[in-house]
Formats: structure tokens, C-alpha cells, sequence
């Protein structure tokens, strides 16, 4: 078996959140430094080639997903405790008795119950599998999202 570690300087996004505990409990909106790490499993080599595939492959697609998360709110959509609202300008949220307006185009709204690094790395992890589908033999993909130096998650999904 042979791993594929891909922890590029670039491989990272700054953003703003907070993370809800209960319907009344959430921290106060903050940001993070996130770093990302991508690990790939496979077990054979192209034997000519010596090699796996060529890393390009997928580095460009690590720092799009990066840049999409890059200097945004982020805003779980499936949260049963946030209202979310926007009138096409403006992004309003409400959380039990805070109330928040954004700029829509600050803002990017995610398909997930709550803004955690568990969550993060799931769904970055399920867009990177579906953007490097074409890339042969990986048997298993693993993202991994460092929120603070020494605090991390990984999620992993297997082809």
C-alpha cells in the first residue's frame, strides 16, 4: 500500500464562524487560520512509471476548494436552530436571540448542520472525491483540517 501526502503550504483558508451547542448555546463569531491536508491510498504504482499519477492532477482542485472557503462566513444551511434569510444583498441569521446581517457576497452557505471541523473536513472531503473521480487506482481518500495548531479532524471515504 502506498499513501500520497498532500499538505502544500496553499492548502489553507481563513474564515469566520461560530459553532452551535444547543438551540440556545453558540460561541461568539470568530474566525480561524484552517490548514488543510489531503492523504490518498492506493495499492499499486504504475510499474513504467514508477509513480502513483501526477500530483497536478489534484493540487489545483485542493486550492479551488481552499479558495472557495478563502475570506467567507460561513453558514450552515441545515441548522434546525439558525433562520436564515437574505433579501439578494444582504444575508440575515438569526440564533436564538442574536441577530446577524451579512453581506450576501461575504458569505458562503454550506450544506451542513453546523460550521465544526468535523463537518468542514466531511464536505471537503466528499467535493474533492467527486472532483478527482478520473484519477486512477486511490482506494481511499482522506482530508484533514487543522483549526489550531495540534487540533485537527480527519474524514476519510473509501472508493
Amino acid at each position: 500500500m502506498y499513501t500520497i501526502h498532500l499538505a502544500k503550504e496553499p492548502f489553507k483558508f481563513s474564515c469566520s464562524h461560530f459553532t452551535i451547542f444547543s438551540e440556545n448555546q453558540a460561541e461568539r463569531l470568530h474566525g480561524h487560520n484552517y490548514q488543510m491536508r489531503v492523504d490518498l491510498t492506493l495499492n499499486e504504482i504504475d510499474p513504467k512509471l514508477g509513480m502513483a499519477f501526477d500530483f497536478n492532477q489534484i493540487k489545483p482542485k485542493i486550492r479551488m476548494l481552499c479558495d472557495e472557503l478563502d475570506e467567507r462566513i460561513l453558514v450552515p444551511e441545515n441548522s434546525p436552530f439558525l433562520k436564515i434569510s437574505s433579501d439578494g444583498t444582504q444575508l440575515n441569521v438569526s440564533f436564538a436571540h442574536k441577530k446577524y446581517s451579512f453581506p450576501e457576497e461575504d458569505c458562503l452557505r454550506l450544506p451542513v448542520a453546523n460550521i465544526t471541523t468535523e463537518e468542514l473536513s466531511r464536505y471537503i472531503c466528499r467535493r474533492l472525491s467527486a472532483a478527482i473521480a478520473g484519477v486512477p487506482k486511490w482506494l481511499e481518500l482522506r482530508v484533514n483540517i487543522e483549526e489550531t495548531r495540534g487540533q485537527s479532524v480527519t474524514f476519510s471515504e473509501s472508493r
